[in-house]
């Protein structure tokens, strides 16, 4: 990746150790309230990530980090205990906060000295460079270009390239952890780097995990229309990721990929805004759950789609299947008004 890219003292360690103490104390009500009310059961994975970075735990974030970053069987519904694990870290970064500056202020102190406190740790150099990142996110903001105030941009910009930097500076040792490779896929999306380096960042990073398939999806998602790509390039690139993944997937990819373009971007136009291809996706979900059979939010997604594509005797089959399973997140932005039209659409002669 690096070809792609042009000891503290003991009042440190009590410090590093205050503002996790802060962190905890300012987080933990949140943090249990939102495990308690999470429907599903959120998993154990993502849980325990969530509960080490709240109370400021960073042995514990890089153990789990060390072992999920190991190739290994898929859960039963096709996810990886790494994807699990960056969610639970994420929610830290992600937390809505009564004042974000001094909240993710607070983070980049405490992650950087988890990186000074741990100078041969991949994983703590890339928590501080993800922290501030996020701390650049929070002045973008996830609304339209359009929508950000122009003074926003110079400390989104400002941020941005203290992430880079920072990746840089350490770059032997990040290199050593795709979610290194990840978060540099990230960056270059907000910096409009162009599609062969952005590929060949996430190739290097499959090639150190190649069970990382988040790499896939981070590609994918910055060749979207609205992120400066085209329908065209999007549709190239998925075919090439389905045939590199055929051994553990078959097609799988293909409709992975295209329902997360159809969540970013496409929603129920999908087959007529790019070039899906319905019978190329209907084969990519039965070769995912033929593979991974428990997968009821895919078997839902799977069903959602064949609404879309106006496939009647492929929903009635899987609306049978799904019977009291209906999954939210799996039906767009307007779910149960989706689910519901799409019911009665199947139940007419």
């Amino acid at each position: 990746m690096s070809n792609i890219l042009m000891n503290t003292s003991n009042m440190q360690c009590r410090a590093g150790l205050a503002r996790g103490l802060v962190l905890a104390t300012a987080l933990a009500w949140a943090g249990h309230v939102g495990a308690a009310n999470d429907k599903p059961v959120v998993p154990l994975v993502q849980q325990k990530a969530t509960e080490a970075f709240w109370v400021g735990d960073f042995a514990a974030l890089e153990k789990m980090n060390a072992a999920y970053q190991q190739p290994g069987p898929l859960e039963a519904n096709a996810r990886n205990r790494l994807d699990y694990f960056r969610t639970g870290v994420g929610k830290v970064f992600s937390y809505v906060a009564h004042s974000s500056e001094a909240y993710l202020s607070e983070l980049d102190a405490l992650t950087l000295q988890w990186a000074r406190d741990n100078p041969q740790s991949a994983y703590a150099h890339i928590l501080h460079a993800r922290s501030l990142l996020a701390h650049a996110q929070s002045y973008r903001g996830t609304s339209y270009v359009k929508d950000v105030p122009p003074e926003a941009w110079a400390y989104y910009r400002r941020y941005v390239d203290q992430a880079l930097a920072y990746l840089k500076q350490h770059i032997d040792l990040v290199s050593t952890d795709s979610s290194g490779h990840l978060l540099l896929l990230e960056i270059g999306r907000s910096l409009s780097w162009g599609q062969a380096q952005i590929e060949a960042i996430a190739e290097a990073g499959i090639a150190r995990n190649p069970d990382d398939i988040e790499l896939y999806f981070m590609v994918s998602f910055g060749l979207l229309p609205k992120w400066g790509g085209n329908q065209k390039v999007l549709d190239t690139y998925i075919r090439k990721v389905t045939a590199a993944t055929s051994a553990k997937f078959g097609t799988g990819m293909y409709a992975r990929l295209y329902a997360d373009a159809m969540d970013n971007q496409f929603g129920a136009a999908l087959f007529e805004s790019s070039y899906a291809d319905w019978d190329k996706m209907k084969q990519g979900y039965e070769d995912m759950l033929a593979r991974y059979p428990d997968g009821s939010a895919r078997r839902n997604s799977y069903a959602y789609v064949a609404c879309i594509a106006k496939d009647k005797p492929t929903l009635q089959r899987l609306l049978g299947e799904i019977g009291a399973g209906f999954v939210a997140n799996s039906w767009g932005v307007n779910p149960q008004r989706a689910f519901e039209t799409c019911t009665k659409w199947a139940q007419q002669t």
